[in-house]
């Protein structure tokens, strides 16, 4: 398979499993996109997925957290574990005049989906179940030492914020480098 016939079956998978519209349409866009390339491109075999980058996202935080920092930190992990390790997109895109800030319509979806299944408890804020703790487990075991600490540091950060402003500051100096 290559990988634009992978990146199909995504997006079905993305309406028939997540009721993911939003998501679907976003991945016909990248396909439309980069058609030609994708054709000569392997299969990606992830070593991260979207549902496991959510719950390693709420483990590594320390148990529970709101829907604004799940996606703002979801987007800093994102970004840093995908130059280490082959991560599936969570299609992020930023809107700095919501409270979501940054959003992920595939994170939403699968938050919705994590839940059914039992992986995640939503209460004000989301928590992992034993199940949803024992999978974001073996992914915090199968990431390097190295990028644990960075990780690690990242998450200080996060957890020294107590506005969302303050989170926006942050997601702003990062992304223009300064």
């Amino acid at each position: 398979m290559n990988r634009l016939q992978q990146l199909i079956k995504e997006a079905i998978a993305e309406v028939e499993n997540y009721n993911s519209w939003i998501t679907l349409y976003y991945i016909l866009k990248s396909i439309e996109n980069n058609v030609e390339k994708l054709c000569k491109e392997s299969e990606i075999n992830y070593e991260v997925t979207v549902d496991s980058l959510i719950l390693f996202t709420i483990y590594i935080y320390g148990g529970r957290i709101d829907k604004t920092r799940l996606f703002a930190l979801s987007f800093i992990l994102y970004d840093y574990m995908s130059k280490n390790y082959k991560v599936q997109d969570p299609i992020f895109y930023i809107r700095w005049n919501k409270r979501y800030f940054i959003y992920s319509p595939r994170i939403d979806s699968h938050l919705n989906t994590l839940s059914k299944k039992g992986l995640i408890i939503k209460k004000d804020l989301y928590y992992l179940s034993d199940l949803g703790r024992a999978e974001a487990e073996s992914l915090f075991k199968y990431i390097k030492e190295k990028d644990r600490k960075e990780i690690a540091s990242i998450i200080e950060i996060f957890k020294s914020f107590k506005k969302v402003n303050e989170i926006k500051t942050y997601i702003r100096k990062y992304l223009t480098g300064s």
